[in-house]
């Protein structure tokens, strides 16, 4: 009758927990182990080390999600825990994938993307843009980190945008946003339209310093033009709103590879089939994985598209 009087619920329960607990710690020491093994698996399976031919593949080796169906009661907080460690898994595959290719060098963002146009001599280095004031200290700015910049000049902002489409030029240079309206959603159809990716940013004010206006330079590959590799890099991309990973998701990701969000907002985007609502992502990548990143965006969002990776100039 002693024991029955000391007889405790919570205590039970407690020690439930706790049981529980170890049992989880094994189950994703497991897991770990299983996904070291799976990552070395796949790089090795790269043969000649092909770096497109590994992100080609990626989505095929998606780690499984949980299967079981949850009581009702359960159901929304599960598919939240499930959603959370799915993004777990992928990072960690990805961190291995990327720390097995690496050999102890930092894998550069050339080697994810393979659109990359060969600029032609007569048009490298000119940066062309339609003059006015603020757009010649954007230009002013952003010369100073190209070697050997030429000047164009256009008569329209379409027509500064065609020079590059067309070869003519490598550079462009177009405002994105200013502290008064926001984002300039007319350059940014024209980039969308042109398919431009941001190679640098700068912020230029006015002349009585009441506003602030963003330019971009643009360009058509989306590498940086020249190595940025001790500098604060920021990376740009979209992803349509009703695929997955969702929003929620992907932020979760940047977070476990160390990436610092700075921004997130919601788009319209124009495409052949219609208009097609989209999140627009800005990272900053110091001090973060970018290349694992990158590899689970290949591998678990490969509809996004990048904007940009490129250096934000900071006022003097």
């Amino acid at each position: 009758m002693k024991e029955f009087r000391s007889y405790s619920p919570e205590e039970v329960i407690t020690a439930n927990l706790r049981e529980t607990a170890v049992r989880q710690s094994i189950v994703f020491e497991q897991e770990m182990a299983h996904l070291r093994e799976l990552a070395t698996e796949i790089a090795a399976g790269t043969g000649n080390g092909d770096m497109h031919e590994l992100i080609a593949s990626l989505p095929d080796h998606r780690p499984p999600r949980f299967a079981a169906s949850p009581l009702q009661q359960n159901a929304e907080m599960l598919g939240h825990l499930q959603s959370v460690h799915a993004v777990w898994k992928s990072v960690l595959l990805c961190k291995e994938i990327g720390r097995q290719l690496s050999n102890g060098k930092v894998l550069t963002p050339e080697l994810f993307f393979s659109d990359q146009e060969e600029i032609a001599d007569e048009a490298r280095n000119r940066i062309v843009y339609q003059r006015n004031g603020y757009a010649d200290s954007a230009y002013l700015r952003f010369a100073e980190s190209i070697p050997l910049p030429r000047a164009v000049y256009a008569n329209s902002f379409p027509a500064v945008c065609e020079e590059v489409y067309n070869g003519n030029c490598e550079f462009c240079i177009l405002p994105l946003e200013n502290s008064a309206e926001g984002p300039l959603t007319g350059f940014t159809r024209l980039i969308d339209r042109y398919e431009l990716k941001i190679a640098m940013t700068c912020d230029i004010p006015t002349t009585d310093g009441s506003r602030v206006t963003r330019f971009a330079l643009l360009r058509r590959n989306l590498v940086p033009p020249v190595s940025f590799d001790d500098k604060e890099l920021f990376f740009e991309f979209t992803a349509p709103l009703s695929e997955e990973p969702s929003t929620a998701e992907l932020l979760a990701a940047a977070q476990c590879c160390g990436l610092q969000p700075c921004r997130l907002d919601s788009r319209t985007q124009q495409t052949d089939s219609g208009a097609l609502p989209t999140v627009h992502f800005t990272f900053c990548t110091a001090g973060g994985d970018f290349a694992a990143f990158l590899l689970y965006l290949a591998m678990e969002a490969p509809h996004y598209e990048p904007v940009g990776i490129y250096l934000h100039l900071k006022e003097k």
